[in-house]
């Protein structure tokens, strides 16, 4: 490989640090803000269509020294993993766009109840795994004092059929919410509800509802934001877990 396809481990700050073509992991927070430089404003870049195995052989790992925060400049759908070699959990990052707090992204079963420090490995292409799930805005109205924007979540399987999962998504501004009405209908278990930032849902405790391949699993979920902005149309670091 020449040097322009290999990782390598930079330093910078600002969503703006991160090269054209490449993947990008900060340490810190808010795409390393205020951090010292050439020593705490580490980013480790990985151009198109390559991977890395273990972040710890570039310093980053499940401690205070893990991923961050995310910046996606390429134009491909990546993905990054809670294991080692591309396993465990997995959070799809869409071409273009950056996450500045991981710690907004819940992920049942985290140490933290996020994904801040919890990657490990990373995929810098489109990773379709055997659960994943897409999202389509449905439309969106005012509510009351805020205005509701109205998601389907549609879940596949590929291969083997999932009977315990958990959905999650974040980032969502102060003052908001699911729906009311979505609370009230929901047939499965809502761990988070929205009001920290963070949306996680769980399959029914008593079983059901499972993801069997060939038949997708559709959520109609509605979101109660303070305001109205273009920025609430695309749901931030939507993922699905395999739980068992």
């Amino acid at each position: 490989m020449s040097d322009n396809t290999e990782p390598k481990l930079i330093y910078g700050q600002g969503a703006e640090a991160c090269p054209e073509g490449n993947f990008c992991l900060y340490r810190a927070n808010n795409f390393n803000a205020g951090q010292t430089p050439g020593r705490g404003d580490k980013i480790l870049a990985i151009p198109t269509g390559a991977h890395v195995n273990d972040f710890s052989v570039y310093g980053f790992d499940h401690s205070g020294d893990g991923v961050s925060a995310v910046v996606n400049n390429t134009v491909e759908d990546n993905a990054l993993f809670s294991a080692a070699d591309q396993q465990g959990h997995s959070l799809p990052v869409e071409r273009g766009v950056s996450i500045a707090r991981l710690s907004d992204i819940p992920m049942a079963g985290s140490p933290n109840g996020s994904w801040n420090d919890q990657a490990q490995s990373a995929l810098a292409a489109r990773f379709v795994g055997n659960l994943r799930v897409d999202q389509e805005l449905r439309g969106h109205w005012a509510e009351g004092p805020g205005h509701l924007y109205s998601y389907r979540l549609t879940m596949h399987a590929e291969d083997t059929r999932v009977m315990k999962w958990a959905v999650g998504f974040g980032g969502l501004p102060e003052g908001s919410s699911l729906s009311k009405t979505f609370i009230d209908t929901f047939w499965g278990e809502i761990l988070r509800d929205g009001t920290d930032g963070a949306v996680l849902l769980g399959s029914p405790h008593g079983g059901g509802h499972s993801v069997d391949p060939g038949t997708a699993l559709l959520i109609d979920i509605q979101v109660v934001y303070p305001d109205q902005s273009p920025a609430y149309e695309r749901l931030t670091g939507l993922n699905a877990q395999q739980l068992g």
